[in-house]
């Protein structure tokens, strides 16, 4: 992952590559996409080629269509997940091999591995199972709101949709919850495409030896938690090793650590803006699942890289094995194409939305994302009064993987 963070810019380009499908466009680095994200990702569909090269960080292709999107998830043997691994930390004696990185499980595997690796979590994440956790989230919910209500105001992100998903995460997956700053550091890092691959390689050690502690803790004693639960499974007629259960930590990390807290801020930021739609969906609650929906479609989080395995024509497009491809899927949920008024805030879309990504790799936290976010929102609503964003402040943002906000000052 680390050419992508780069930040050089190629001194020539590749002779497969025609110079009418180039889009200077650097993800982590682009002043338009600081100042606005999202708009970014509208003007990409409106500006730029469906797939475009842009010639920073190595040089990459970007697909920003739904439908060339789906195409490409749909065919791993040519579009292949299996390079992404983390840096890993090979200080765990025995597991001298991860020094080389490993898998982050199941992302990086391709079918039909990946739907091996997949299956354990399938069920402790399914719609049924996350609902017992709904009392747990209204509860922290409100003691957040609780600790806001009477200054009138607050950073929306560290006060609210940091602690939230994260703690509620922690304790799922039985990791301590008393280091959230230091845990939501360690995921930012992780995940940033601004940071050089030395630095990278050492978050990710830092993380792999935390998890490890949590890990060698659940081999002696099984607790209620996520990560008893993995150590149990069954990938193919066996439970998984140390290795295995280093890749499945570390992808449960860092996606209960980044993508609710970015999806929270984003949606907030949006009915901060809008007062008629928070007063719509305080009157009438029933709402808010299709109102969820179109939040997490205007505010697509991650983007997903591939690996060209083989030469292949997509889209017309040539791609040469060993490509690089960023499957930007905030710009696919803009495509005019797959949904009509893009930019339009509407209730009751039919069209399936980007954010969750598709096809076999499609998020497998998403019962629990749209569960909290359903809580949170009810309460938030109901709770707290009419909020604006705080004039005094500007929201900041940041790009790369994922598309995040770093500040949300909010006022009522």
């Amino acid at each position: 992952m680390s050419s992508f963070g780069s930040g050089q810019k190629l001194d020539k380009l590749p002779a497969h590559v025609p110079p009418e499908l180039v889009y200077e466009y650097d993800n982590a680095r682009d002043s338009r996409m600081l100042e606005d994200p999202h708009a970014r990702m509208r003007s990409l569909v409106l500006e730029a080629p469906p797939i475009f090269f842009s010639p920073h960080n190595g040089g990459t292709w970007f697909v920003t269509r739904k439908k060339a999107i789906v195409d490409i998830t749909m065919n791993p043997e040519v579009y292949s997940n299996s390079f992404i691994s983390a840096a890993a930390s090979g200080e765990h004696g025995e597991h001298k091999e991860q020094q080389q990185g490993f898998m982050l499980l199941p992302i990086s595997a391709d079918p039909p591995q990946h739907t091996a690796y997949r299956a354990p979590l399938n069920q402790p994440l399914s719609a049924k199972s996350v609902a017992g956790l709904e009392t747990a989230i209204r509860e922290m919910t409100n003691e957040l709101i609780d600790k806001v209500l009477a200054t009138g105001r607050c950073d929306f992100l560290s006060d609210v949709a940091e602690p939230l998903p994260v703690t509620l995460f922690m304790k799922l997956a039985g990791m301590p919850t008393d280091r959230l700053a230091e845990f939501r550091h360690l995921a930012t890092q992780a995940t940033s495409a601004t940071v050089d691959h030395a630095t990278r390689e050492g978050v990710f050690k830092r993380i792999a030896g935390i998890l490890a502690e949590t890990i060698k803790s659940r081999q002696e004693k099984r607790e209620d938690d996520l990560v008893s639960r993995l150590l149990d499974s069954n990938i193919n007629g066996r439970n998984p090793n140390f290795h295995e259960m280093l890749g499945y930590s570390i992808t449960l990390f860092l996606g209960g650590l980044e993508t609710v807290v970015n999806a929270l801020s984003f949606g907030v930021r949006h009915l901060a803006r809008d007062q008629e739609l928070q007063a719509k969906l305080r009157a009438d609650p029933s709402l808010l699942p299709g109102a969820i929906e179109e939040l997490l479609r205007l505010y697509g989080i991650a983007s997903t890289p591939r690996r060209v395995m083989r030469d292949d024509v997509c889209h017309g497009v040539q791609f040469k094995k060993g490509d690089t491809v960023l499957l930007l899927l905030p710009a696919a949920n803009y495509d005019d194409t797959a949904f009509q008024n893009p930019e339009q805030f509407v209730i009751g879309r039919t069209e399936q939305h980007m954010t969750f990504n598709t096809g076999p790799h499609r998020c497998v936290g998403l019962n629990l994302a749209r569960l909290e976010m359903k809580v949170f929102y009810q309460e938030w609503l109901k709770r707290v009064p009419p909020f604006r964003l705080d004039p005094e402040k500007k929201p900041q943002f940041i790009g790369g993987f994922n598309l995040a906000i770093t500040s949300l000052p909010l006022v009522w």
